[in-house]
């Protein structure tokens, strides 16, 4: 692989235009039906160095101090691809800057991993196919492979099922608002499970077990059911229908996303949802709104973007 003195890849984050778990799976794992759509704003910033006479490996620091510089998303895509490649491993330095706020549900960490992913596949004399490559996005996290696609995709599974999609709002933007609170992916879906089983035992006489809750799903999710559909065109019916199944739950713990949804209402925005597991929230605005609700909006001390759709 080339040396290069110095080189900044950029990394962009995603939203989630609903969220619909559609089942439990024996083995933990919650699938979903959602639609990820890629923002250029917030991003992060990954300064790499090939060292060409170091041994092979890889040395992260962040700017951020959250980061466990052993175990992260950018080590564990470096070992998934050195592990899928023919070729020796590159010694690599990496300075990561982090713009996407953790804990918001945007994705950051495996945006991170995705740019690490293709930059070593691109720099690979012998690069894996896509697919190859996808496979070895998956062992790097469930949104890792969306990121490799750089376009709005219909996701299913957990993770590894892309649909390629298009969003078809005219004359909108979507508004995009952080409060300071991180919260955890695992604990969102253990808080999720917690009222599922709650609100399944209020409407079933038997108290369900968890196995039977896995084999089961549950009913929380009023998303639009599109199963049918070869391809996805998201459009002003779905938003208005939208719905994250995880939001209920989290909110509850987290009051801060009704207050951020309650803003987003009053500043204009006909559509809100939270992203993810939060605690970022999406709205979406007419375009000649946007930028007074945005302004508004930072003004409650939030960090805000808006991006034309």
């Amino acid at each position: 692989m080339p040396s290069h003195a110095s080189l900044r890849l950029t990394a962009g984050c995603k939203v989630n235009l609903g969220l619909h778990i559609t089942r439990i799976r024996p083995d933990g794992y919650h699938e979903l039906d959602s639609l990820f759509l890629p923002l250029a704003e917030p991003s992060d910033l990954l300064e790499l160095n090939v060292l060409p006479d170091a041994a092979p490996g890889i040395d992260i620091t962040c700017d951020s101090g959250i980061l466990d510089p052993a175990d992260n998303t950018l080590t564990k895509a470096y070992r998934a691809y050195c592990q899928a490649s023919a070729l020796p491993p590159p010694a690599l330095r990496i300075r990561l800057h982090k713009g996407i706020p953790s804990g918001a549900g945007l994705g950051g960490g495996s945006s991170d991993a995705a740019a690490l992913l293709r930059w070593l596949n691109t720099s690979n004399a012998a690069p894996l196919a896509p697919e190859e490559l996808a496979h070895v996005a998956l062992h790097v996290g469930a949104d890792v492979p969306f990121f490799l696609q750089g376009r709005p995709c219909r996701v299913r599974g957990i993770g590894e099922i892309l649909e390629p999609a298009s969003v078809e709002l005219p004359e909108t933007s979507l508004l995009l608002v952080c409060p300071e609170e991180r919260i955890s992916t695992p604990w969102a879906y253990r808080a999720y499970d917690a009222l599922a089983a709650t609100k399944v035992r209020k409407t079933n006489s038997e108290d369900l077990t968890n196995s039977a809750m896995q084999a089961k799903g549950t009913a929380l999710s009023t998303m639009p059911d599109i199963s049918t559909a070869a391809t996805f065109c998201f459009r002003r019916c779905h938003a208005l229908a939208m719905r994250n199944d995880l939001e209920e739950a989290v909110a509850r713990e987290y009051p801060v996303i009704s207050t951020v949804r309650q803003a987003l209402t009053r500043y204009g925005a006909w559509a809100v949802v939270m992203s993810g597991s939060g605690s970022a929230v999406v709205g979406l605005i007419a375009a000649e709104r946007a930028e007074q609700a945005r302004a508004a909006l930072t003004g409650d001390g939030w960090r805000t973007y808006v991006q034309t759709l």
